[in-house]
């Protein structure tokens, strides 16, 4: 049985899915029957359980010969860090109350700078990295690349303006993207094929690297239109995230990870990294944009 949580996300749902095609028994993770329904259809089992609910979450992972866990993230609350911390103690506590053979769990490029790098809200995948390498359990930690699903946040003003705002300093840096398809079938992939080591990381770069210059010609292809890249101003991106709903904290975690990103200093560590098979194009012709007015 393979237990797996975020299946109402990207990266969960591509997981559970390829191992339903695979023919293996799912388990899936859920926070109401109602959301649980579209893989009881499919022939998974069903498990009803908040994140935070210790005693649930390790009823939901019990009798798991492979788990995928992830932390999902609130964004807009006060205290982004605490929450996720104590998050992350739940997850690791329910996996090895219950047992679980071997845990793959969401981390992120950067997280081997630890919990005092200055990586934003990267930080909470290195706790979580550090709370299951301390533990017993049998471990695969995915580091994906920067997802090219966060440019799905602009695009009310590629629509709407035909310019592409970009955190990204300079419009030409290039640096690895990867789609969360990518992500799940490797989450998939590590879960069929555990870790023969105690703590396993995979590091997942893209089919290529892209800069924001090339994020903007794929949706001027997309959508046939000229659109203009441009940098959002360093002095404005607090406030702009705070805009977009995140609470001061975590606003300022994005500041400190998009510096560090520019600046390389997030960057992979593995020569042999493994590559999604995701290209742009592939990407932005799932997305199904469709310019109107």
């Amino acid at each position: 049985m393979f237990v797996i949580s975020g299946v109402t996300g990207n990266t969960g749902s591509v997981a559970a899915q390829t191992l339903l095609d695979a023919g293996k028994d799912v388990r899936v993770i859920v926070r109401s029957a109602e959301k649980g329904q579209v893989w009881k259809d499919k022939g998974a089992e069903v498990a009803i359980a908040d994140f935070f609910d210790l005693p649930a979450m390790t009823e939901a992972l019990r009798g798991a010969q492979g788990a995928y866990l992830m932390q999902p993230p609130d964004v807009g609350h006060d205290d982004f860090l605490t929450r996720a911390i104590r998050l992350s103690e739940i997850l690791v506590e329910a996996a090895k109350d219950a047992n679980v053979g071997h845990v793959t769990f969401l981390s992120s490029v950067g997280a081997h700078l630890g919990v005092q790098g200055k990586t934003g809200p990267i930080r909470t995948a290195a706790y979580l990295e550090s709370a299951f390498h301390q533990s017993a359990l049998k471990t695969t930690a995915i580091r994906p690349a920067y997802f090219l699903e966060n440019w799905s946040t602009i695009v009310p003003a590629v629509l709407n303006d035909n310019i592409l705002p970009s955190f990204l300093h300079p419009l030409d840096l290039k640096i690895d993207m990867v789609a969360t398809r990518d992500i799940g079938e490797q989450i998939a992939k590590s879960l069929l094929e555990p870790a023969e080591e105690a703590h396993r990381v995979i590091e997942l770069k893209g089919a290529q690297q892209y800069s924001a210059r090339d994020i903007a010609q794929a949706f001027a292809k997309s959508l046939k239109t000229d659109i203009t890249p441009i940098e959002v101003p360093k002095e404005g991106w607090t406030q702009t995230f705070i805009d977009a709903g995140l609470s001061p904290q975590t606003a300022e975690l994005y500041v400190e990870m998009y510096d560090n990103v520019n600046n390389g200093a997030i960057d992979f560590t593995q020569a042999n990294a493994a590559r999604g098979q995701v290209s742009l194009d592939e990407f932005f012709e799932s997305m199904a944009l469709q310019k109107t007015g």
